[in-house]
């Protein structure tokens, strides 16, 4: 169990803004996500595309996360987390105006593959710059906030392609337009923000004090060679990629199953989406205030019950019932907040050494989502062969998810704020491997 502190830190303005701009990351990862689900339908229809093409659009993304993800956080960890900080949102903004400009499905695969390496680079390393320039014992709140973010973009995409829907395909041409904008205003905060400097140096100090060097990359071989520290990778690893495989299923392809299994229009899929959509919002602010607190580890068993149910409901009824539908919907966005990536991240910063908490949580999250894009190829042919059976598979997954969760709440121990204790102690005796 987690070691809470009685009285957290306080936070100041700096560290909310920061986590403002690390948010972004997931802000955009969703929001590209939705995006690409809300207009498989709709580039279907404009270019002609096979199921074929159409599953591997929705798994191209997912897939490249997961090579941005494992080059990006290592590479981070190696070359400055603050510089990859900078850069990588640039690309994203060129790959999004790829997408809005797209003439075929030729230049909309490239840019989908390309906003998959740029915001999988970011995602690992946002939240390792974020955690390293928390105060000790406020991580989980900052950490927590960036999935709140993550939810926005959701609940932003999904709210633009409803006010969209009529315009077809030139409405998602104009959703990427936008996330293209707000990725380039993000490189302009995240680089010319004077604060974010301050926090760097302050960081940089109070690591110093505690014997670790942040800007060396602790080697491979180190977290490898500690057993508690190989035990929390794979058992994160695992975490997270069940969770994904479902998280991912729903963020890529409700809107798509709504209308080709449930026979929704486009209009009425996105709508009920972005409706059910804010619940998930509400109960990711709610897991931010608990997220240092032990609330968290008991709020996580109901979640995986209501998390699991959803997926149960829709396996059941085929997901051809359109209320039942809409249960399941409510229910997923009422489990999801403290059952998944929250979790995932907050786990990860709190269990791993600063200066290779990029390099874990990239490798993870690469593994979990390049099985995912694996998953998601097949899953438009899953859904025409049998819907019950893609969520029978669903099911189990959010299972597996839940009990490998429970083992790492018993395996997880933060040391108390201002010790660097177990993470900082091994940084600080492999820093010399490192030089």
């Amino acid at each position: 169990m987690a070691q809470i502190n009685a009285t957290p830190p306080q936070l100041d303005r700096r560290h909310w803004m920061l986590a403002v701009a690390a948010g972004m990351a997931s802000f955009l990862d969703s929001g590209a996500i939705i995006s690409v689900g809300l207009g498989l339908a709709l580039w279907q229809d404009s270019f002609g595309l096979d199921l074929w093409t159409v599953g591997l659009l929705g798994s191209a993304l997912t897939l490249f996360i997961a090579v941005g993800a494992l080059t990006g956080g290592r590479l981070a960890d190696l070359l400055g987390r603050g510089r990859v900080f900078s850069l990588t949102i640039l690309l994203y903004a060129v790959a999004a105006l790829a997408v809005a400009f797209a003439p075929g499905a030729g230049v909309l695969v490239v840019g989908v593959i390309v906003i998959g390496v740029a915001a999988g680079a970011d995602l690992p390393t946002s939240i390792a710059v974020l955690s390293e320039r928390a105060p000790a014992g406020a991580e989980g709140r900052l950490v927590a906030f960036t999935h709140v973010m993550w939810t926005a973009g959701v609940v932003f995409a999904t709210s633009l392609g409803f006010a969209v829907a009529t315009l077809g395909t030139f409405g998602i041409r104009l959703i990427f337009a936008t996330l293209a904008v707000l990725a380039v205003a993000t490189f302009a905060f995240r680089a010319f923000y004077p604060p974010f400097r301050q926090l760097e140096a302050e960081a940089d100090s109070r690591h110093t004090a505690e014997g670790v060097d942040p800007s060396r990359a602790l080697p491979l071989r180190a977290l490898f060679r500690d057993r508690r520290l190989a035990a929390m990778m794979l058992l994160t690893a695992l975490f997270y990629l069940f969770f994904t495989l479902v998280a991912n299923t729903f963020g890529s392809f409700k809107t798509y199953f709504l209308v080709t299994v449930g026979g929704s229009s486009q209009s009425f899929a996105t709508g009920l989406s972005f409706g059910t959509t804010l619940i998930g919002l509400a109960g990711t602010i709610v897991f931010t205030r608990i997220a240092d607190t032990r609330w968290r580890s008991r709020f996580f068993a109901a979640g995986v019950v209501i998390f699991t149910s959803c997926q149960l409901l829709i396996a059941v009824t085929g997901g051809v019932v359109l209320p039942v539908m809409i249960v399941a919907l409510v229910l997923y966005n009422i489990g999801f907040p403290f059952v998944g990536e929250a979790l995932y991240k907050i786990w990860t910063q709190e269990s791993f050494p600063v200066n290779a908490r990029a390099t874990v949580q990239g490798a993870t999250m690469a593994v979990a989502r390049l099985v995912a894009s694996g998953f998601a190829l097949v899953t438009p042919a899953l859904i025409d062969w049998s819907p019950s059976g893609l969520y029978v598979l669903l099911t189990f997954f959010a299972l597996v998810s839940g009990g490998i969760g429970m083992l790492i709440i018993r395996r997880v121990q933060r040391p108390p704020a201002g010790t660097g204790a177990t993470a900082g102690a091994l940084t600080a005796t492999t820093t010399g491997d490192a030089r």
